[in-house]
């Protein structure tokens, strides 16, 4: 005789799917990180921005293709957005997120999307900004220290706390497994 589920066994399995879902959607990831994929317009954009930005603030800035130079008090230095400096791994794991989160509206899945990808290329672009300006003032000896403590693990934070008040406002939304057996 088939039983429906407890309540707290719906509530396990339905987070064991999203896992399960989260995990094969970080396959593709994991695959770009293998072959050593990148897409060098992304890295260029951010240069370019980062470069224009400096320049508004009045440092001398050029560029060349993802590498920016700038200068401070007779000081050069040459910062090269890398693949993995353009927050993609965040941007990826956000959407992954979203995808395998069991919300009921399609709809509100992509109109999350279309707001949390930008804001973390917008923090991202922040971070690497920031990490400039640190450098430029206090030299490359703090810029590690900023990119690595404060910038890396923050923008972790932050699509930890951007899916999570999603999560919290979409709570009356969420699917829930159901499976008899």
């Amino acid at each position: 005789m088939a039983r429906k589920l407890q309540k707290k066994e719906r509530k396990l399995l339905t987070i064991l799917l999203f896992l399960i879902k989260f995990n094969l959607l970080a396959i593709p990831m994991y695959l770009v990180i293998y072959f050593d994929l990148s897409f060098p317009p992304l890295q260029n954009f951010l240069a370019t921005l980062t470069k224009n930005s400096l320049a508004l603030l009045g440092y001398p800035a050029a560029q060349e293709g993802s590498s920016i130079i700038t200068a401070n008090k007779n000081q050069f230095y040459s910062i090269e957005v890398s693949w993995d400096s353009t927050g993609w791994k965040s941007m990826y794991a956000l959407l992954a997120l979203a995808i395998a989160t069991p919300i009921k509206s399609l709809k509100k899945k992509l109109k999350f999307i279309g707001i949390a990808i930008p804001t973390i290329f917008f923090i991202n672009f922040l971070r690497i900004f920031t990490t400039i300006l640190v450098a430029l003032h206090y030299g490359l000896n703090y810029f590690e220290i900023v990119h690595t403590l404060l910038w890396r693990e923050g923008l972790i934070l932050a699509v930890v706390l951007i899916w999570g008040v999603w999560l919290w406002n979409e709570k009356n939304n969420l699917v829930v497994t159901q499976i008899y057996h």
